[in-house]
Parts: C-alpha cells; structure tokens; sequence
C-alpha cells in the first residue's frame, strides 16, 4: 500500500522546497488554465491560491 503524502507534489516522499517550486509555479491558475495541476488544489476549490498554500504550510517537512 502506497501512501502520498498531502503536498508531496514530486513523490519523492517529502515535502520540500522542491515541492515549493512546483506550487509556486501553478499559483494562481484555475481549472482550465494551462498548467492547472489538480493535484496543487488542496482544497479542491478549483483554483490554487492561498488556502491551499495554508494546507502546504501545514504539511511542510512531512515525510513518508
């Protein structure tokens, strides 16, 4: 059983500044933008803003 951890965007079983560097470049887009990764929609809003970017604050140096 695999288990994926909340803003673990990379998979690579932490959540870190390179997971940072992803969100920070889908910030702001929506459903339909160009880019638009639904997994970077933590709250599942539709657009990655900055409720979601509380939940990866939350989740920051997490680790599988």
């Amino acid at each position: 059983m695999t288990v994926r951890l909340i803003a673990d965007f990379n998979d690579d079983g932490v959540v870190n500044s390179s997971d940072y560097a992803l969100f920070y470049a889908a910030f702001g887009l929506s459903e339909g933008d160009d880019g638009f990764n639904a997994d970077m929609d933590l709250n599942g809003d539709g657009t990655i803003g900055i409720p979601d970017f509380l939940i990866f604050v939350d989740n920051f140096g997490s680790s599988a």
